[in-house]
């Protein structure tokens, strides 16, 4: 289960960095939960200095990040897609 400080799920809603699953828990867009819970406690944990780097996390992170990174990227251009085609319709 995904936990966030006061206003940072407001923040990752504004950015498109949330959505939900099938079962309605929160996830990192692109992320399974068990993936978005991993990567969330790997983050707070490189933040915090106590991230080991050395048996594969980092790699798993990145490879986490850069799928997630475009799947909000492209969550983004299907909204501005829309709104786009929106104005066109008007």
């Amino acid at each position: 289960m995904l936990k966030f400080e006061p206003g940072a799920r407001a923040y990752l809603s504004e950015i498109r960095a949330l959505s939900t699953d099938e079962d309605d828990n929160d996830v990192f867009v692109g992320m399974t939960v068990e993936e978005s819970t991993w990567y969330q406690g790997y983050v707070e944990k490189s933040f915090g200095g106590t991230a080991n780097r050395f048996d594969g996390s980092q790699e798993k992170y990145l490879e986490l990040q850069d799928k997630h990174e475009t799947a909000r990227l492209r969550v983004i251009e299907t909204e501005h897609q829309a709104a786009v085609e929106k104005t066109t319709l008007e």
